[in-house]
Protein backbone atom coordinates (compact mmCIF):
# COMPACT_ATOMS: atom_id res chain seq x y z
CA UNK A 1 0.00 0.00 0.00
CA UNK A 2 1.35 3.46 -0.89
CA UNK A 3 2.34 6.10 1.63
CA UNK A 4 -0.02 9.02 2.37
CA UNK A 5 -3.55 8.04 3.37
CA UNK A 6 -2.35 4.44 3.64
CA UNK A 7 -0.49 5.51 6.79
CA UNK A 8 -3.56 7.34 8.11
CA UNK A 9 -1.87 10.69 7.51
CA UNK A 10 -1.81 12.94 4.48
CA UNK A 11 1.59 13.35 2.87
CA UNK A 12 2.52 17.05 2.97
CA UNK A 13 5.33 16.91 0.43
CA UNK A 14 4.94 18.74 -2.88
CA UNK A 15 2.90 16.88 -5.48
CA UNK A 16 4.87 14.87 -8.00
CA UNK A 17 4.21 12.96 -11.18
CA UNK A 18 1.43 13.69 -13.68
CA UNK A 19 0.42 16.99 -12.07
CA UNK A 20 3.97 18.36 -11.96
CA UNK A 21 4.26 22.00 -11.09
CA UNK A 22 0.88 22.21 -9.34
CA UNK A 23 1.19 23.84 -5.92
CA UNK A 24 -1.20 24.54 -3.07
CA UNK A 25 -1.44 28.10 -4.33
CA UNK A 26 -2.48 26.76 -7.71
CA UNK A 27 -5.87 25.73 -6.38
CA UNK A 28 -6.44 29.25 -5.11
CA UNK A 29 -5.46 30.83 -8.39
CA UNK A 30 -7.27 28.45 -10.72
CA UNK A 31 -10.46 28.79 -8.69
CA UNK A 32 -11.04 32.19 -10.23
CA UNK A 33 -13.60 32.35 -12.99
CA UNK A 34 -12.67 33.69 -16.38
CA UNK A 35 -14.03 37.07 -15.33
CA UNK A 36 -10.58 37.67 -13.82
CA UNK A 37 -9.05 38.03 -17.28
CA UNK A 38 -7.60 41.49 -17.77
CA UNK A 39 -10.18 44.24 -18.08
CA UNK A 40 -9.64 47.48 -20.02
CA UNK A 41 -7.80 50.01 -17.92
CA UNK A 42 -9.36 53.30 -16.97
CA UNK A 43 -6.04 54.92 -16.15
CA UNK A 44 -3.20 55.68 -18.54
CA UNK A 45 -0.03 53.61 -18.87
CA UNK A 46 1.77 55.93 -16.46
CA UNK A 47 0.52 58.16 -13.67
CA UNK A 48 0.25 61.74 -15.01
CA UNK A 49 1.63 64.53 -12.83
CA UNK A 50 -0.78 65.76 -10.15
CA UNK A 51 -2.65 68.86 -11.22
CA UNK A 52 -1.94 68.31 -14.91
CA UNK A 53 -4.73 68.53 -17.46
CA UNK A 54 -4.40 64.78 -18.09
CA UNK A 55 -4.66 63.95 -14.37
CA UNK A 56 -7.76 66.12 -14.00
CA UNK A 57 -9.35 64.55 -17.10
CA UNK A 58 -8.77 61.02 -15.80
CA UNK A 59 -10.12 62.01 -12.38
CA UNK A 60 -13.26 63.44 -13.96
CA UNK A 61 -13.78 60.23 -15.92
CA UNK A 62 -13.44 58.13 -12.78
CA UNK A 63 -15.76 60.39 -10.81
CA UNK A 64 -18.38 60.05 -13.56
CA UNK A 65 -18.10 56.25 -13.27
CA UNK A 66 -18.27 56.21 -9.46
CA UNK A 67 -20.98 58.81 -8.86
CA UNK A 68 -23.94 56.53 -9.85
CA UNK A 69 -22.75 54.07 -7.19
CA UNK A 70 -22.74 56.51 -4.26
CA UNK A 71 -25.00 54.92 -1.67
CA UNK A 72 -24.74 51.59 -3.48
CA UNK A 73 -22.78 48.39 -2.85
CA UNK A 74 -19.61 47.92 -4.89
CA UNK A 75 -18.28 44.50 -5.88
CA UNK A 76 -14.91 45.15 -4.29
CA UNK A 77 -12.21 47.68 -3.60
CA UNK A 78 -8.81 46.01 -3.87
CA UNK A 79 -5.78 47.65 -2.27
CA UNK A 80 -2.27 47.52 -3.64
CA UNK A 81 -1.29 45.26 -0.75
CA UNK A 82 -3.77 42.63 -1.97
CA UNK A 83 -6.24 43.31 0.87
CA UNK A 84 -9.85 43.73 -0.20
CA UNK A 85 -13.01 45.46 0.89
CA UNK A 86 -15.67 43.04 -0.38
CA UNK A 87 -19.20 44.36 -0.96
CA UNK A 88 -18.58 47.77 0.68
CA UNK A 89 -21.03 50.63 0.33
CA UNK A 90 -19.65 53.69 -1.44
CA UNK A 91 -20.51 56.55 0.90
CA UNK A 92 -18.81 59.34 -1.02
CA UNK A 93 -15.89 60.66 -3.07
CA UNK A 94 -13.26 63.08 -1.76
CA UNK A 95 -11.63 65.53 -4.19
CA UNK A 96 -9.02 68.27 -4.06
CA UNK A 97 -8.26 70.80 -6.78
CA UNK A 98 -10.35 68.85 -9.26
CA UNK A 99 -8.79 65.45 -8.56
CA UNK A 100 -10.08 62.46 -6.56
CA UNK A 101 -7.94 61.92 -3.49
CA UNK A 102 -9.95 59.20 -1.71
CA UNK A 103 -13.21 57.30 -1.63
CA UNK A 104 -15.28 56.88 1.51
CA UNK A 105 -16.54 53.37 2.21
CA UNK A 106 -18.75 51.62 4.73
CA UNK A 107 -17.34 48.06 4.91
CA UNK A 108 -19.87 45.23 4.80
CA UNK A 109 -21.31 44.49 8.22
CA UNK A 110 -20.04 47.75 9.75
CA UNK A 111 -21.50 51.23 10.22
CA UNK A 112 -18.39 53.42 10.39
CA UNK A 113 -17.04 55.21 7.33
CA UNK A 114 -13.47 54.49 6.21
CA UNK A 115 -11.59 56.84 3.90
CA UNK A 116 -9.31 55.01 1.46
CA UNK A 117 -6.69 56.94 -0.50
CA UNK A 118 -6.97 56.49 -4.24
CA UNK A 119 -3.20 56.12 -4.42
CA UNK A 120 -3.43 52.95 -2.31
CA UNK A 121 -6.16 51.34 -4.43
CA UNK A 122 -5.31 48.77 -7.08
CA UNK A 123 -8.80 48.15 -8.48
CA UNK A 124 -12.45 49.12 -8.02
CA UNK A 125 -15.21 46.87 -9.38
CA UNK A 126 -18.97 47.44 -9.49
CA UNK A 127 -21.66 45.75 -11.52
CA UNK A 128 -19.08 43.10 -12.51
CA UNK A 129 -17.15 45.86 -14.30
CA UNK A 130 -13.70 47.23 -13.56
CA UNK A 131 -14.26 50.95 -12.97
CA UNK A 132 -10.69 51.74 -12.00
CA UNK A 133 -7.31 50.03 -12.15
CA UNK A 134 -4.09 51.60 -10.91
CA UNK A 135 -1.73 52.60 -13.70
CA UNK A 136 1.45 50.71 -14.54
CA UNK A 137 4.87 52.32 -14.93
CA UNK A 138 6.42 52.57 -18.36
CA UNK A 139 8.33 49.32 -17.93
CA UNK A 140 5.08 47.42 -17.86
CA UNK A 141 5.88 45.87 -14.47
CA UNK A 142 3.14 45.97 -11.87
CA UNK A 143 3.17 48.73 -9.28
CA UNK A 144 1.16 46.68 -6.78
CA UNK A 145 1.22 43.29 -5.15
CA UNK A 146 -2.45 42.87 -6.08
CA UNK A 147 -1.73 43.30 -9.79
CA UNK A 148 1.12 40.81 -9.66
CA UNK A 149 -1.21 38.32 -8.00
CA UNK A 150 -3.81 38.78 -10.73
CA UNK A 151 -1.17 38.18 -13.38
CA UNK A 152 -0.34 34.92 -11.62
CA UNK A 153 -4.05 34.01 -11.54
CA UNK A 154 -4.36 34.56 -15.27
CA UNK A 155 -1.39 32.28 -15.90
CA UNK A 156 -2.91 29.59 -13.69
CA UNK A 157 -6.24 29.93 -15.49
CA UNK A 158 -4.55 29.34 -18.81
CA UNK A 159 -2.80 26.26 -17.40
CA UNK A 160 -6.10 25.01 -16.01
CA UNK A 161 -7.79 25.47 -19.39
CA UNK A 162 -5.00 23.45 -21.00
CA UNK A 163 -5.52 20.62 -18.52
CA UNK A 164 -9.25 20.71 -19.26
CA UNK A 165 -8.56 20.30 -22.97
CA UNK A 166 -6.90 16.94 -22.36
CA UNK A 167 -10.20 15.73 -20.87
CA UNK A 168 -12.49 17.38 -23.42
CA UNK A 169 -13.76 19.91 -20.87
CA UNK A 170 -14.40 23.57 -21.64
CA UNK A 171 -14.17 26.20 -18.87
CA UNK A 172 -17.14 28.42 -18.23
CA UNK A 173 -16.96 31.35 -20.65
CA UNK A 174 -15.92 34.76 -19.41
CA UNK A 175 -18.93 37.04 -19.03
CA UNK A 176 -18.92 40.77 -19.57
CA UNK A 177 -20.57 43.13 -17.12
CA UNK A 178 -23.34 43.60 -19.70
CA UNK A 179 -23.92 39.84 -19.90
CA UNK A 180 -24.10 39.56 -16.11
CA UNK A 181 -26.58 42.43 -16.02
CA UNK A 182 -28.69 40.89 -18.80
CA UNK A 183 -28.85 37.59 -16.92
CA UNK A 184 -30.01 39.36 -13.75
CA UNK A 185 -32.68 41.16 -15.79
CA UNK A 186 -33.90 37.86 -17.23
CA UNK A 187 -34.01 36.28 -13.77
CA UNK A 188 -36.07 39.20 -12.45
CA UNK A 189 -38.41 38.88 -15.41
CA UNK A 190 -38.84 35.21 -14.55
CA UNK A 191 -39.71 36.18 -10.97
CA UNK A 192 -42.38 38.52 -12.29
CA UNK A 193 -43.81 35.69 -14.41
CA UNK A 194 -43.92 33.38 -11.39
CA UNK A 195 -45.61 36.10 -9.31
CA UNK A 196 -48.55 35.84 -11.69
CA UNK A 197 -49.24 32.46 -10.11
CA UNK A 198 -47.88 33.26 -6.63
CA UNK A 199 -48.63 36.96 -5.99
CA UNK A 200 -47.44 36.85 -2.37
CA UNK A 201 -43.80 36.48 -3.50
CA UNK A 202 -41.53 39.41 -2.69
CA UNK A 203 -38.01 39.83 -4.05
CA UNK A 204 -35.04 40.16 -1.70
CA UNK A 205 -31.75 40.95 -3.45
CA UNK A 206 -28.21 40.57 -2.16
CA UNK A 207 -24.94 40.94 -4.00
CA UNK A 208 -24.94 37.26 -5.03
CA UNK A 209 -28.56 36.11 -4.68
CA UNK A 210 -32.10 36.91 -5.76
CA UNK A 211 -34.59 35.44 -3.25
CA UNK A 212 -38.26 35.38 -4.22
CA UNK A 213 -40.22 34.41 -1.12
CA UNK A 214 -43.55 34.63 0.66
CA UNK A 215 -41.86 34.21 4.05
CA UNK A 216 -42.28 37.29 6.25
CA UNK A 217 -39.36 39.76 5.95
CA UNK A 218 -38.44 39.56 9.64
CA UNK A 219 -38.32 35.76 9.38
CA UNK A 220 -36.45 35.45 6.08
CA UNK A 221 -33.47 37.68 6.92
CA UNK A 222 -31.44 35.03 8.82
CA UNK A 223 -31.96 32.54 6.01
CA UNK A 224 -30.77 35.01 3.38
CA UNK A 225 -27.71 35.68 5.55
CA UNK A 226 -26.93 31.94 5.54
CA UNK A 227 -26.85 32.02 1.74
CA UNK A 228 -24.24 34.78 1.73
CA UNK A 229 -22.28 32.86 4.38
CA UNK A 230 -22.29 29.74 2.21
CA UNK A 231 -20.99 31.73 -0.76
CA UNK A 232 -18.13 33.21 1.25
CA UNK A 233 -17.34 29.86 2.90
CA UNK A 234 -16.90 28.10 -0.44
CA UNK A 235 -14.86 31.00 -1.82
CA UNK A 236 -12.50 30.53 1.11
CA UNK A 237 -12.42 26.74 0.74
CA UNK A 238 -11.56 26.89 -2.96
CA UNK A 239 -9.36 29.96 -2.68
CA UNK A 240 -11.60 32.21 -4.77
CA UNK A 241 -10.93 35.81 -3.71
CA UNK A 242 -14.23 37.13 -2.40
CA UNK A 243 -15.82 39.66 -4.68
CA UNK A 244 -14.97 37.79 -7.87
CA UNK A 245 -18.06 36.59 -9.80
CA UNK A 246 -19.02 32.93 -9.57
CA UNK A 247 -22.67 32.88 -10.63
CA UNK A 248 -24.02 33.69 -14.05
CA UNK A 249 -25.61 36.96 -12.99
CA UNK A 250 -26.90 35.82 -9.60
CA UNK A 251 -28.28 32.66 -8.03
CA UNK A 252 -32.10 32.71 -7.98
CA UNK A 253 -33.90 31.14 -5.00
CA UNK A 254 -37.65 30.59 -4.64
CA UNK A 255 -38.49 30.00 -0.97
CA UNK A 256 -42.13 29.14 -0.20
CA UNK A 257 -43.82 28.85 3.16
CA UNK A 258 -46.06 25.95 2.10
CA UNK A 259 -45.08 22.62 0.56
CA UNK A 260 -48.08 22.74 -1.80
CA UNK A 261 -46.80 25.97 -3.36
CA UNK A 262 -43.32 24.53 -3.76
CA UNK A 263 -44.71 21.46 -5.53
CA UNK A 264 -46.99 23.60 -7.70
CA UNK A 265 -44.07 25.84 -8.71
CA UNK A 266 -41.90 22.85 -9.58
CA UNK A 267 -44.61 21.27 -11.69
CA UNK A 268 -45.66 24.41 -13.55
CA UNK A 269 -42.38 26.26 -14.03
CA UNK A 270 -39.63 23.65 -13.74
CA UNK A 271 -41.52 20.62 -15.16
CA UNK A 272 -40.60 18.34 -12.25
CA UNK A 273 -42.58 16.32 -9.73
CA UNK A 274 -40.40 16.13 -6.61
CA UNK A 275 -41.26 13.66 -3.90
CA UNK A 276 -39.99 13.57 -0.34
CA UNK A 277 -37.68 16.59 -0.67
CA UNK A 278 -37.72 20.10 0.81
CA UNK A 279 -35.77 21.70 -2.00
CA UNK A 280 -34.17 21.26 -5.42
CA UNK A 281 -31.31 23.00 -7.19
CA UNK A 282 -31.71 23.31 -10.98
CA UNK A 283 -28.37 23.70 -12.76
CA UNK A 284 -28.66 24.50 -16.44
CA UNK A 285 -26.02 23.78 -19.04
CA UNK A 286 -25.83 27.50 -19.88
CA UNK A 287 -24.77 28.26 -16.29
CA UNK A 288 -28.05 29.51 -14.84
CA UNK A 289 -28.81 28.26 -11.32
CA UNK A 290 -32.35 28.29 -9.89
CA UNK A 291 -33.15 26.75 -6.51
CA UNK A 292 -36.63 26.19 -5.06
CA UNK A 293 -37.72 25.00 -1.62
CA UNK A 294 -40.26 25.33 1.20
CA UNK A 295 -39.70 26.28 4.83
CA UNK A 296 -41.16 23.48 6.91
CA UNK A 297 -41.32 23.66 10.71
CA UNK A 298 -37.63 23.47 11.66
CA UNK A 299 -35.75 26.76 11.05
CA UNK A 300 -32.30 25.18 11.46
CA UNK A 301 -33.16 22.35 9.07
CA UNK A 302 -34.49 24.90 6.56
CA UNK A 303 -31.29 26.96 6.75
CA UNK A 304 -29.21 23.80 6.30
CA UNK A 305 -31.26 22.78 3.28
CA UNK A 306 -30.84 26.23 1.70
CA UNK A 307 -27.08 25.99 2.09
CA UNK A 308 -26.99 22.37 0.91
CA UNK A 309 -28.91 22.99 -2.30
CA UNK A 310 -27.29 26.29 -3.27
CA UNK A 311 -23.83 24.80 -2.69
CA UNK A 312 -24.68 22.34 -5.48
CA UNK A 313 -25.19 25.36 -7.71
CA UNK A 314 -21.91 26.91 -6.57
CA UNK A 315 -20.00 23.71 -7.40
CA UNK A 316 -21.74 23.64 -10.79
CA UNK A 317 -20.45 27.15 -11.51
CA UNK A 318 -16.89 26.65 -10.23
CA UNK A 319 -14.31 26.43 -13.04
CA UNK A 320 -16.27 24.37 -15.55
CA UNK A 321 -19.56 22.54 -16.18
CA UNK A 322 -17.86 19.20 -15.44
CA UNK A 323 -19.97 17.25 -12.97
CA UNK A 324 -18.58 15.82 -9.76
CA UNK A 325 -19.69 12.34 -8.65
CA UNK A 326 -22.72 12.06 -6.42
CA UNK A 327 -20.86 11.01 -3.26
CA UNK A 328 -18.56 14.03 -3.48
CA UNK A 329 -21.32 16.42 -4.52
CA UNK A 330 -23.69 15.39 -1.72
CA UNK A 331 -20.90 14.98 0.81
CA UNK A 332 -19.69 18.52 0.12
CA UNK A 333 -23.20 19.94 0.35
CA UNK A 334 -23.88 18.18 3.65
CA UNK A 335 -20.53 19.10 5.16
CA UNK A 336 -20.77 22.75 4.07
CA UNK A 337 -24.27 22.88 5.55
CA UNK A 338 -22.94 21.62 8.88
CA UNK A 339 -20.22 24.31 8.87
CA UNK A 340 -22.44 27.24 7.91
CA UNK A 341 -25.47 26.14 9.99
CA UNK A 342 -23.92 24.38 13.00
CA UNK A 343 -27.20 24.48 14.89
CA UNK A 344 -28.78 21.88 12.63
CA UNK A 345 -28.70 18.29 13.92
CA UNK A 346 -29.34 16.85 10.45
CA UNK A 347 -25.78 15.76 9.74
CA UNK A 348 -25.11 14.20 13.14
CA UNK A 349 -28.21 12.02 12.81
CA UNK A 350 -27.40 10.94 9.25
CA UNK A 351 -23.80 10.14 10.09
CA UNK A 352 -24.79 8.19 13.19
CA UNK A 353 -27.13 6.03 11.12
CA UNK A 354 -24.46 5.57 8.44
CA UNK A 355 -21.83 4.54 11.01
CA UNK A 356 -24.12 1.88 12.42
CA UNK A 357 -24.72 0.46 8.93
CA UNK A 358 -21.00 0.44 8.10
CA UNK A 359 -20.08 -1.25 11.37
CA UNK A 360 -22.78 -3.87 10.82
CA UNK A 361 -21.95 -4.64 7.18
CA UNK A 362 -18.34 -3.53 6.71
CA UNK A 363 -19.26 -1.66 3.50
CA UNK A 364 -20.13 1.88 2.41
CA UNK A 365 -22.88 0.49 0.20
CA UNK A 366 -23.50 -0.45 -3.39
CA UNK A 367 -22.44 1.96 -6.16
CA UNK A 368 -21.22 4.57 -3.67
CA UNK A 369 -18.25 5.60 -5.85
CA UNK A 370 -20.12 5.32 -9.15
CA UNK A 371 -18.91 8.05 -11.54
CA UNK A 372 -21.91 7.81 -13.88
CA UNK A 373 -23.59 11.17 -14.51
CA UNK A 374 -27.03 9.85 -13.58
CA UNK A 375 -25.92 7.86 -10.55
CA UNK A 376 -27.20 9.02 -7.15
CA UNK A 377 -26.15 7.76 -3.75
CA UNK A 378 -28.85 6.26 -1.53
CA UNK A 379 -30.34 8.29 1.37
CA UNK A 380 -28.46 6.21 3.97
CA UNK A 381 -25.19 6.99 2.17
CA UNK A 382 -25.47 10.77 2.72
CA UNK A 383 -23.97 10.32 6.18
CA UNK A 384 -21.11 8.31 4.69
CA UNK A 385 -20.49 11.01 2.09
CA UNK A 386 -20.45 13.93 4.55
CA UNK A 387 -18.16 12.17 7.04
CA UNK A 388 -15.81 11.07 4.24
CA UNK A 389 -15.57 14.63 2.92
CA UNK A 390 -14.88 15.92 6.42
CA UNK A 391 -12.24 13.18 6.84
CA UNK A 392 -10.42 14.44 3.72
CA UNK A 393 -10.80 18.13 4.52
CA UNK A 394 -9.53 17.88 8.09
CA UNK A 395 -6.38 16.13 6.92
CA UNK A 396 -5.50 18.78 4.36
CA UNK A 397 -7.83 21.52 3.12
CA UNK A 398 -5.51 22.61 0.34
CA UNK A 399 -5.19 19.11 -1.02
CA UNK A 400 -8.94 18.71 -0.82
CA UNK A 401 -9.41 21.86 -2.91
CA UNK A 402 -6.89 20.45 -5.42
CA UNK A 403 -8.79 17.17 -5.45
CA UNK A 404 -12.12 18.81 -6.29
CA UNK A 405 -10.39 21.12 -8.76
CA UNK A 406 -8.97 18.17 -10.69
CA UNK A 407 -12.43 16.62 -10.90
CA UNK A 408 -13.79 19.91 -12.26
CA UNK A 409 -10.98 19.86 -14.82
CA UNK A 410 -12.18 16.47 -16.04
CA UNK A 411 -10.23 13.88 -14.02
CA UNK A 412 -12.04 10.97 -12.43
CA UNK A 413 -12.30 10.92 -8.64
CA UNK A 414 -9.86 7.99 -8.62
CA UNK A 415 -7.29 9.89 -10.68
CA UNK A 416 -7.69 13.05 -8.64
CA UNK A 417 -7.39 11.27 -5.29
CA UNK A 418 -4.27 9.40 -6.40
CA UNK A 419 -2.61 12.63 -7.59
CA UNK A 420 -3.44 14.64 -4.46
CA UNK A 421 -3.64 12.23 -1.52
CA UNK A 422 -1.47 9.44 -2.93
CA UNK A 423 -4.16 6.83 -2.36
CA UNK A 424 -6.80 5.01 -4.38
CA UNK A 425 -10.46 5.08 -3.41
CA UNK A 426 -10.17 1.60 -1.92
CA UNK A 427 -7.11 2.61 0.11
CA UNK A 428 -9.00 5.67 1.29
CA UNK A 429 -11.79 3.42 2.58
CA UNK A 430 -9.33 1.30 4.58
CA UNK A 431 -7.88 4.34 6.36
CA UNK A 432 -11.30 5.96 6.79
CA UNK A 433 -12.67 2.69 8.17
CA UNK A 434 -9.88 2.38 10.71
CA UNK A 435 -10.67 5.90 11.95
CA UNK A 436 -14.28 4.78 12.48
CA UNK A 437 -13.38 1.50 14.11
CA UNK A 438 -14.40 -0.49 11.02
CA UNK A 439 -11.23 -2.27 9.83
CA UNK A 440 -11.15 -3.45 6.21
CA UNK A 441 -14.06 -1.25 5.18
CA UNK A 442 -14.90 -1.87 1.52
CA UNK A 443 -17.24 -0.69 -1.16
Amino acid sequence: MRHGLAREAVCTAALRGGQGGRTAQGAWAVALTLALMAAPQVASAQTPPAGSAEAIRLSEELEAKLTPYVGQVLDLVELGTGARFVRPTLQGISTRVGEITAIRLVPEGLTGVKSVRLGGISRIMAGRETLYEAPKPGSGRSTTFARRQRELYEEELRESAERMKTHGVEPWPELSSEEHAEEVSQLKAFVQEVRGAFPALELVETHEFLVATDILPEQVSPFVASLDSMHDFLCTLYGIPQGEPVWKGKCLVFAFTREDDFLAFEGRFMQTQPQGVHGLCHQRSDGRVVMACYRGNDPAAFAHMLVHETSHGFNHRWLSPARIPSWLNEGLAEWVGSQVVPGSGQIRLKESQAFEAMRAGGRVGENFFDDDRESRIAPLQYGVASSLVRFLVTRDRKRFAQFVQMVKEGSSAEEALTATYRASLDELLVVYGRALGVPNLTR
